[in-house]
């Protein structure tokens, strides 16, 4: 996959443009590590972990050289002035810019698997109808990761806890019986969960990464 000229390469590290070297570097190496394409066995898996590679990479050759970050950091804002400007001219004052469009998600249904797309709900609870077998269920889409996934006893049974926070700042635990190897999960990245329809325990978990969705079975 050959990478744009205009990918946004601080979106890419999902970091901000005030990072420091340090924490660019640090982000890089943590998430080509992550996503590295021998960690996978499926060859979808794979071809995903390779793009979102190449794009880390691209970001990296960037941000990690102070004079190609300085013209890069330029060439973004003068990018965006020329995009503001052309914004306020190209429509009416009276007239409201229209709302964003909200990404979409593609979502497992947890008895058939099909899939269905339906848009990003900022980390909120959807009740969702899988348009295959008309079975209804619960997901959580698009929420943020608090930290990193850990170990948690309880009683003889260990489980897998992970903190999850909405756009709205509702905080949620979910807890995996198993987290499969390949799927990384790193603080701050979007995923979803969807829910068994009548258990209601976990049944796939998907990691949302540049745009690129990444589904696992953790039950």
């Amino acid at each position: 996959m050959a990478v744009s000229a205009n990918q946004d390469h601080y979106a890419a590290l999902g970091i901000g443009p005030d990072a420091t070297r340090e924490e660019i570097e640090a982000v890089w190496r943590f998430q080509l590590l992550a996503f590295h394409p021998d960690r996978f066995r499926d060859q979808e898996h794979r071809q995903r972990a390779e793009e979102i590679s190449k794009r880390l990479n691209a970001a990296w050759q960037v941000l990690g050289d102070a004079d190609s970050r300085r013209r890069y950091d330029l060439r973004r804002r003068l990018r965006a002035a020329a995009n503001g400007a052309a914004a306020a001219t190209g429509r009416p004052s009276a007239q409201p810019p229209p709302p964003p469009a909200r990404r979409q998600r593609e979502i497992p249904c947890p008895t058939c698997a099909s899939m269905s797309r339906v848009d990003d709900a900022g980390g909120s609870a959807l009740q969702l109808r899988c348009p295959a077998c008309a079975e209804q269920f619960v997901a959580v889409v698009g929420a943020t990761m608090d930290g990193r996934p850990h170990l948690e006893r309880r009683w003889v049974r260990i489980d897998y806890e992970m903190w999850l926070t909405s756009d709205a700042g509702e905080h949620r635990s979910v807890r995996f019986r198993k987290l499969p190897q390949e799927l990384a999960l790193a603080d701050g990245m979007r995923v979803s969960v969807v829910f068994h329809p009548r258990r209601g325990h976990p049944v796939y978990a998907i990691s949302h990464h540049g745009g690129l969705d990444m589904l696992f079975p953790v039950r």
